[in-house]
């Protein structure tokens, strides 16, 4: 049915540059006894509710846009043997283990890749995708995608990857080894503090839809940065910035 309901799909909305998009979102529950549900946060809501969670997959085209796949989150205490008998009357398979939501979402990326039916060239997320390692390896896998996905202001980068050496300590008279940053360089910067740095020559303004009030307009900036993570360097990414316009800008990234 999934492979039919794809085919479909790709024939009425399928275009090069499509985008598959990646997000979550919570349905409130009164009761125990549905599959997965739990105390956590309701995205619907903005706080956390008794409810359950799913993991969505949308594709998007000049054509139009649909849903394509989704999964249901599973909270890491449904797994526990205190929640045996609950998995047991929602027949939950014996199979099943924890998966984050960006797992989840890696998943059903690389199987939708996989099949070949949905042609697409962007991915798209928000920043709980952004910051795992488990999705952005998935999304390395895919060659030939171009991926967006939403990361805090607090995320930590270099301008220039730093070097890295190896150093030696001796821990309970063993000798080990760790990564560390070499020296001299700088320390790594939030991304916020490297927005706020940019000279007004980085910026430019694009128009992005058509409100009610007229033309939605934003500033526009990138700059090539090497992602810090645990005080070492990671992906090496473009980060783009996404101003709005006014007396009071905010920024995303």
């Amino acid at each position: 049915m999934l492979w039919n309901y794809h085919q479909l799909v790709a024939e009425t909305l399928g275009e090069p540059d499509g985008i598959l998009m990646f997000d979550e979102t919570g349905f409130v529950k009164k009761g125990q006894d549905s599959v997965g549900v739990a105390r956590q946060y309701c995205g619907t809501l903005g706080k956390v509710e008794n409810g359950q969670v799913g993991v969505f997959a949308g594709y998007a085209s000049r054509q139009g846009y649909a849903l394509v796949d989704k999964r249901l989150f599973l909270p890491e205490v449904w797994l526990t043997e205190a929640y045996a008998t609950r998995r047991a009357k929602c027949e939950v398979p014996t199979e099943v283990t924890f998966q984050s939501k960006p797992q989840l979402a890696a998943t059903m990326l690389q199987a939708i890749r996989r099949a070949g039916l949905l042609p697409f060239k962007y991915v798209v997320a928000d920043c709980l995708y952004g910051n795992s390692p488990a999705f952005l390896d998935a999304v390395d896998t895919c060659v030939g995608l171009t991926t967006f996905v939403a990361i805090p202001s607090e995320t930590r980068c270099w301008l220039q990857r730093p070097w890295i050496e190896e150093q030696t300590y001796t821990y309970k008279g063993e000798v080990r080894s760790k990564r560390v940053v070499g020296v001299p360089t700088n320390a790594p910067s939030s991304v916020a503090a490297l927005a706020a740095s940019l000279p007004a020559s980085s910026w430019y303004t694009r128009t992005v839809s058509e409100g009610t009030k007229g033309p939605i307009a934003y500033a526009f900036a990138r700059q090539r940065v090497t992602l810090s993570k645990e005080g070492l360097p990671t992906r090496t990414v473009w980060l783009v910035i996404k101003r709005t316009m006014g007396a009071e800008p905010t920024d995303a990234y």
